[in-house]
């Protein structure tokens, strides 16, 4: 899955694979195992997506309940943004590879919770859609920049953006006709 996360489906060679998991480098050696670079690449998805998926549901479902709003807000956004990071080198592939491994998408939209064809129709899932995007925005720019983007600590950025998006929050309310 590195070589795949990292190089993308074109430049991983099979060599570099067999390197990585203990053959001999150049021998072929993974042919024995899988008919194709491709089924490599499945099954890479297949077991990275499971392993994902199942650390996110533990950490899930270890999280105590809150009743304060900002607070539970706080907590979610927290788990997105570690999902988000878990996720990395799938969402690296699919945004490389993703024509090649069709299924990709899908799994990984259903694996964070988010089904790839949901659709905003309230006010709350435009302030979801909202929170995501910021942290996954944070996210790849903090990788680009090798430190927390512009020097925002996780912490203060998550913080902020509860307090933003809190449904009690008055000035969220309509506005009275």
């Amino acid at each position: 899955m590195d070589v795949f996360a990292e190089e993308g489906y074109t430049g991983a060679t099979i060599s570099e694979i067999e390197r990585r998991v203990g053959l001999a480098a150049g021998t072929g050696s993974l042919y024995r195992h899988f008919p194709s670079k491709e089924a490599i690449l499945r099954e890479a998805v297949e077991y990275e997506v499971n392993r994902c998926r199942t650390e996110a549901e533990s950490a899930r479902a270890a999280l105590p309940h809150l009743s304060d709003p900002v607070e539970r807000q706080v907590q979610r956004f927290s788990q997105a943004l570690q999902d988000i990071q878990r996720f990395d080198r799938l969402l690296r592939l699919m945004l490389n590879d993703g024509a090649r491994v069709p299924e990709l998408a899908d799994a990984v939209w259903t694996a964070v919770g988010q089904g790839a064809e949901r659709r905003a129709t309230t006010d709350e899932d435009v302030f979801e859609a909202i929170a995501l995007t910021s942290l996954g925005g944070y996210h790849v720019f903090s990788l680009m920049q090798g430190r927390p983007f512009n020097g925002v600590p996780e912490e203060r950025l998550i913080r902020l953006l509860a307090e933003l998006t809190n449904p009690d929050d008055e000035r969220r309310q309509p506005a009275a006709s």
